[in-house]
């Protein structure tokens, strides 16, 4: 900072010390003239003569000293007074001058704020921006997923519908089938059955049956019970169950038995005869 100072105001540094060395010098002629008049002595008794011209002479000479030393005074407190003009006059461009370079600071401050606050207006209007397309192309893909969703959805229902419509066609067709199967198994059933085939098929069991049955002492003549029987493809007895019987417990026993005894029952002549649910006649010959 010194040097700083030093630098910019060396000229008026330089004045100033000239200044004082042309005082200095003044005051020093001024002592020297001064002390080069000796003081007179005074005698105890002395006769004195006075020269009036000598005494206006003399009185003149210190007029004219005391003029010169109040000249010399004049001009030193007029250059003191420059000097301090001048020194405020440099204090006050160095005022200035801070100020200047203040206000240089605090614009090139203000400058630097009003950059950075433009910077974070453009960052956040940029992040803004991303944001905005990046909201839009979320909503975009979003949209394509939904459509690409409802795209699945429509052909994965057409193709619903063409299987549900092959699935009843199909359904349809095995309905007509198993109808027709059913027609032409009712018909040969009935041919069947007109041709006898039935009550042969019933009668065989029946004999069967018959043939297995242990007789209880307690049977009486004109035993007559109906059967019901049970059975599987193979004619593997699964169950039995008696309704209308003449005979007592033991005698309904001991068919029960028979008919288990009798499985598998014989195949029909036909295999249309064939019935799951058989009703049958017990009744053995007396």
């Amino acid at each position: 900072m010194l040097a700083e100072f030093l630098r910019k105001n060396w000229a008026y540094l330089l004045g100033a010390i000239a200044l004082h060395g042309v005082f200095a010098v003044i005051f020093g002629l001024t002592m020297l003239t001064m002390s080069r008049t000796p003081p007179q002595r005074v005698l105890a008794i002395q006769a004195v003569i006075v020269d009036p011209n000598a005494i206006a002479r003399m009185n003149r000479r210190q007029e004219q000293e005391r003029q010169q030393a109040e000249r010399a005074r004049q001009e030193a407190e007029r250059r003191r007074q420059e000097q301090a003009v001048l020194q405020r006059e440099e204090e006050q461009r160095i005022e200035r001058e801070r100020q200047l370079e203040e206000k240089k600071r605090e614009d090139a401050a203000l400058r630097q704020k009003e950059e950075e606050e433009r910077q974070v207006r453009e960052r956040e209007a940029a992040e803004q921006e991303r944001a905005a397309e990046a909201e839009k192309e979320k909503q975009r893909q979003a949209e394509a997923e939904k459509q690409r969703v409802a795209e699945i959805q429509r052909r994965q229902k057409e193709e619903a519908e063409k299987r549900r419509v092959a699935a009843e066609a199909k359904a349809q067709e095995a309905r007509e089938a198993d109808l027709r199967r059913q027609v032409e198994e009712e018909a040969g059933r009935q041919q069947a059955e007109n041709a006898g085939l039935l009550n042969q098929y019933i009668a065989m069991i029946e004999q069967r049956i018959v043939r297995n049955w242990n007789r209880p002492p307690s049977a009486r003549a004109g035993l007559e019970c109906e059967v019901k029987v049970t059975q599987a493809p193979g004619g593997m007895v699964l169950s039995v169950q008696l309704g209308r019987c003449n005979g007592d417990s033991a005698v309904q026993q001991s068919i029960q038995a028979a008919v288990m005894r009798s499985s598998p029952l014989p195949p029909p002549p036909d295999p249309r005869l064939f019935e799951r649910n058989l009703l049958l006649i017990f009744k053995p010959q007396d």
